[in-house]
């Protein structure tokens, strides 16, 4: 299944200075900027004012929310003493039976039930699977592991679901764009090593891979492409703050998947990956592929050139986010229908 292998990316052109916006992009960069002028620097607020900031800017993303059969919320338990975790369940028309548990982007520090809804309802319609959007505990109040906590307990819920409801009789697998791939990996790899039943395959969208903000893709995109290396650092050291002892949470698989064992790698599940091309996350997909080829797993690369980070939540405006999800939904009847 690995449609495109990781030595056939021209990582030279994708770092080049020929690497730029597409019409369509640069259109859409334009207009967002010219709506956010004026508003203050997201880290010259407070948590809770950023916040208040992201969710407005969220707004126009998900305007005219795509049609669904149903969307119910849910109350699931935490794992231990954690509180529950409010989640969304959507189900397509037409569904087949089976459920992604959806986990949402936003450097483990923003981001809610409303902030991703187009993006879980397009991905729910692409699949024709239930999606389980999660609603995990944020940092930097809620340090790791609680939001991988959170991601475990809901897969584990979902799980459970399939004993008494026929509708979630089918594939069970995990996703997540940005920070909440990172919680779908780890999601998989903490259920392997534990011997516990795991998700059937794991589709992740410009991933939070590595925790090496110094990689070329970091480095060549550090500003002016949306997300950025300095937000990025941040993001880290609000999630998983750096360790002043031998042992870092930063070296454990299921916080960077890059790091996992070879052996481990080669017995993941189907994998899909995909990067935008102008992202400091680039190479967090790169290497995490590269590292599956070398163990022989199981995967499906697409690098997204002229497009930035979180282009799959703009399919209103932009074809490439669009024929992202064609591709994601490609890969799903391939390897779980």
């Amino acid at each position: 299944m690995q449609r495109s292998k990781v030595g056939s990316i021209d990582l030279h052109f994708l770092l080049s200075s020929e690497a730029k916006r597409s019409d369509e992009m640069e259109r859409l960069f334009d207009w967002l900027t010219e709506q956010d002028k004026g508003q203050p620097d997201l880290s010259t607020l407070s948590m809770p004012e950023a916040r208040a900031l992201r969710a407005k800017q969220a707004l126009r993303t998900n305007a005219e929310l795509p049609d669904v059969e149903s969307v119910t919320r849910h109350s699931i338990p935490g794992i231990g003493r954690a509180p529950a975790i409010e989640c969304d369940l959507i189900v397509p028309k037409d569904a087949l039976p089976g459920c992604i548990v959806y986990f949402h982007g936003g450097g483990w520090a923003f981001g809610d039930l409303a902030s991703h809804a187009r993006l879980a309802r397009i991905l729910a319609n692409q699949t024709r699977s239930r999606v389980l959007y999660v609603d995990y505990r944020l940092a930097p109040e809620n340090p790791y592991p609680a939001a991988h906590d959170d991601a475990v307990a809901a897969w584990r819920w979902a799980m459970a679901r399939s004993a008494e409801d026929a509708g979630f009789r089918g594939p069970l697998t995990v996703a997540g764009d940005s920070a909440g791939a990172n919680l779908a990996i780890g999601t998989v790899l903490r259920e392997m090593d534990a011997g516990r039943p795991s998700p059937h395959g794991a589709l992740l969208f410009y991933g939070v891979l590595s925790d090496d903000v110094n990689s070329p893709s970091y480095l060549r995109f550090a500003k002016g492409y949306g997300l950025n290396r300095a937000g990025m650092a941040k993001f880290w050291d609000l999630y998983v703050p750096e360790s002043e002892g031998p042992e870092s949470p930063r070296d454990e698989p299921y916080v960077c998947p890059v790091k996992a064992s070879e052996a481990t790698l080669a017995k993941l599940p189907p994998i899909f990956l995909n990067a935008a091309g102008l992202d400091p996350l680039l190479c967090d997909t790169l290497e995490f592929a590269a590292r599956l080829e070398e163990a022989g797993g199981n995967f499906d690369l697409h690098v997204h050139e002229g497009v930035q980070h979180a282009f799959m939540q703009q399919t209103a405006h932009l074809a490439e986010a669009r024929r992202a999800f064609e591709l994601v939904g490609d890969f799903y009847r391939r390897a779980f229908r």
